[in-house]
């Protein structure tokens, strides 16, 4: 079991992307490049507040070539999708609390890129997804989602 956001966890869902995306027919050719966003909001302890840590995913031929953390932007990059979000939205998507789908649809991640291509492999968006999801035992060593609210929220509740 492999602590969030390390090389080791990171190649642990890349795995679980490829097994499952292995069951699969019909993925589309060719390349895909995919950076995460994170943003640090003052909740979750993996990202410090306005902070943000950034991770660049490798899709060919339908498969993960590789998952990996990077540092910042970098302009020689021809990215296909940007999903950008706090880092409590993406803690709960890790640990199986929120849907990414839900958190996308609802704003809780924006997502930059071609929507009509992501629509269309909407069966490989959505396998890629669940292995970040639920597809690899993860452990959580600053403490695992949800989080207990903020003191502004106590106040505000």
């Amino acid at each position: 079991m492999a602590d969030i956001y390390t090389p080791e966890w990171y190649a642990e869902v890349r795995d679980a992307m490829n097994a499952r995306i292995a069951t699969m027919s019909e993925l589309p050719t060719g390349e895909i490049l995919i950076k995460v966003e994170i943003v640090g909001d003052g909740v979750s302890p993996y990202v410090a507040a306005a902070a943000e840590r950034h991770f660049l995913v490798k899709i060919e031929d339908g498969r993960c070539a590789w998952y990996r953390e990077v540092e910042g932007d970098d302009p020689a990059l021809t990215l296909n999708y940007r999903f950008r979000g706090s880092a409590t939205t993406f803690d709960e998507i890790a640990a199986g609390l929120q849907d990414p789908i839900n958190a996308a649809l609802q704003g809780a991640i924006t997502v930059r890129g071609d929507m009509r291509f992501l629509m269309r492999q909407a069966e490989q968006v959505k396998v890629l997804l669940e292995a970040y999801a639920t597809g690899v035992q993860t452990s959580w060593p600053k403490g695992r989602p949800p989080y207990a609210p903020t003191e502004q929220e106590q106040v505000r509740a």
